[in-house]
């Protein structure tokens, strides 16, 4: 599991490989209008945070929570005693 400080990190890293080829793509064109460097940035975020959001919805993912779920499952808390009873009996 990744730590608050590499998740930050990571999300940062992501907005900042958006806002560099957004730039270059913008900037690099005719000489319209073009928007603030700081909106672009801001635009970078946003859509770094919209893809971590829908990343977490793919099955893939999904998958992956559900594993995760199954893994920290205690099965010391978990009352099996009914399950051999008919074993024993045969």
């Amino acid at each position: 599991m990744t730590s608050p400080t590499e998740s930050t990190e990571q999300y940062r890293e992501l907005a900042l490989r958006i806002y560099v080829q957004l730039a270059a793509n913008v900037y690099s064109t005719g000489t319209q209008g073009k928007p603030e460097p700081k909106i672009l940035a801001a635009f970078s975020f946003r859509c770094a945070e919209a893809f971590e959001a829908a990343e977490g919805e793919t099955p893939r993912a999904k998958a992956r929570a559900a594993r995760e779920a199954k893994e920290k499952v205690d099965l010391n808390k978990i009352d099996m005693s009914g399950m051999f009873a008919n074993v024993a009996k045969k």
